[in-house]
């Protein structure tokens, strides 16, 4: 469906809450209320349970809740993938209880403010759309929702008590139930890194986390201001909370790779952390008074203390921990340093671009143009095709020729990669996927930045392009689908649809 003729709908539609957790699978960005997520806990260990669904791992015991957990790779028939440290189970707050969704990585909470969301196709082979309940552009960035009632929508999960009672036995030994009540209650941490420990702040706290973004240096700051930040026209202070607790910082040097953003008054303020480590909902039966042997001034910082397993986390009020002197000094830095409101209201025409690589330089499509974004998979060679024709192939029924972007352009032929990836478009009326070698992003560009292209480029592609972009961060070839092919060329490939026989064979003499 082309992006153009899609209704828009403000994103509070779909995201009452204002706030989404992101997490990525295959390099795709997906997003879910925040408000339908119960916590995010690392994979910890997961009992299999016999009779099964393929896609459910198995279930694990949450503080005595047991829980069924999903593969969210093998739910949406993507490859298979073992667990790294960046492994996260999403603990969804659904119709028939709670459930785990394993994710590849969790990587932000972000606040929707005047986005619109749209329909989308699915841009990862085998997500069907029914998944799928639209799509947000959240700076360069483009972010699926996640239909979570759909996940569970299917008879294959009618067994989910009978998947419980078996996980409970298998945890449990068949010894019996557990001792007390289910835990489901509690306040929502957002726990992180910084140097060797651990902290948490309460989850209503905070606005976003997102990746640290260029910092810039003011004077006269306290010495735990780091500097300045961006985001979206709106300038905060940064934070950095190792100068004001004394936190060791350890042998290793120090990543500083996320930001989570706070409300301070009027205005909003930056904290640097190492690393996001999960969100947890803690009971305050869990929560310990800060020890003794810390100052009166450290416990006024601390809410208190959570014991897990291997390590402790000082749940914190960042707000407190600034001084009255400091606090009016860094709030001024985030007020009246933003573009002036006539500026940041004004509309800028720009042109939503799928970004690709081949060799050294990036090329786009209008996202219009693209139906689809695919792994490469079995391609069928077909006799007697043109040389830039890999073959075709069967997506879920549908027969098209693929072509080689590579050879078109003039390129050495390699082999495909993890990373590479099929376009799926429509050239001349014919279906045809297009191998590049890499998916950079979904990103839109103003249209100001497009011009006349240049004479040559590292490729043969001279006479496919349409214009470039010229980017703060490099060029942008924008390619003419229609001069992709001659007339001639395009009537071969009509010739290649419709061969099922030839796509459901390896091969053919």
């Amino acid at each position: 469906m082309a992006a153009e003729s899609t209704q828009a709908l403000p994103a509070t539609e779909l995201v009452p809450s204002g706030q989404l957790v992101t997490f990525t699978l295959d390099g795709v960005e997906f997003g879910l209320d925040i408000d339908r997520v119960q916590e995010i806990t690392r994979r910890s260990e997961v009992t299999p349970v016999p009779g099964s669904p393929s896609f459910i791992l198995g279930v694990i015991n949450l503080r005595g809740l047991i829980i069924p957990v999903m593969d969210s790779r093998v739910r949406f028939h993507l490859a298979p993938q073992e667990p790294t440290s960046k492994t996260r189970i999403i603990v969804l707050r659904l119709a028939g209880g709670p459930t785990g969704l394993q994710v590849d990585s969790v990587a932000e909470v972000v606040r929707l403010e005047n986005h619109a969301v749209r329909e989308t196709p699915p841009l990862v082979a085998g997500v069907r759309a029914e998944y799928l309940a639209g799509m947000v552009t959240v700076g360069t960035r483009l972010i699926t929702l996640i239909h979570l009632e759909k996940l569970l929508d299917s008879s294959e999960l009618t067994r989910r008590a009978e998947l419980e009672d078996l996980g409970l036995a298998r945890i449990l030994g068949g010894s019996g139930d557990t001792e007390g009540e289910p835990e489901e209650d509690g306040r929502p941490f957002v726990t992180f890194r910084i140097g060797v420990e651990s902290f948490g702040i309460a989850l209503h706290e905070v606005e976003e986390i997102v990746e640290l973004p260029p910092v810039t240096k003011v004077p006269d700051a306290p010495d735990y201001v780091l500097g300045v930040i961006c985001l979206r026209d709106q300038v905060m202070p940064l934070i950095d909370l190792s100068e004001i607790l004394s936190i060791r910082q350890g042998q290793a040097e120090r990543k500083r790779g996320m930001v989570v953003l706070l409300s301070f008054g009027a205005a909003r303020i930056g904290v640097v952390v190492d690393e996001i480590e999960e969100i947890l909902r803690v009971g305050e039966g869990q929560v310990l008074p800060p020890p003794q042997t810390l100052s009166e001034s450290e416990r006024e910082h601390l809410e208190g203390i959570l014991l897990l397993p291997g390590r402790m986390v000082s749940l914190i009020n960042v707000l407190k921990i600034i001084t009255g002197d400091d606090q009016e000094k860094i709030a001024a830095m985030g007020r009246g340093l933003g573009l002036p409101e006539d500026r940041a209201q004004e509309m800028v025409p720009s042109i939503e671009l799928v970004v690709f690589r081949l060799g050294p330089e990036s090329y786009g499509l209008r996202l219009r143009e693209v139906r689809e974004i695919i792994m490469v998979g079995q391609i069928t060679p077909v006799p007697r095709a043109p040389h830039f024709v890999d073959g075709v192939l069967n997506l879920r029924g549908e027969v098209m020729p693929v072509v080689d972007l590579r050879t078109r352009f003039g390129l050495e032929r390699v082999e495909a990669t993890s990373i590479s990836r099929i376009l799926i478009t429509s050239i001349g009326g014919v279906f045809t996927g297009l191998v590049v070698d890499a998916v950079e992003e979904v990103r839109p560009v103003d249209a100001h930045r497009f011009g006349p292209p240049p004479a040559v480029t590292a490729v043969g592609a001279n006479r496919y392009i349409e214009k470039v972009a010229r980017l703060d961060d490099g060029m942008i070839f924008l390619l003419e689908l229609k001069q992709l092919l001659t007339e001639a060329e395009t009537g071969q490939l009509q010739g290649l649809q419709g061969r099922r026989g030839a796509a459901n064979r390896t091969g053919e003499p």
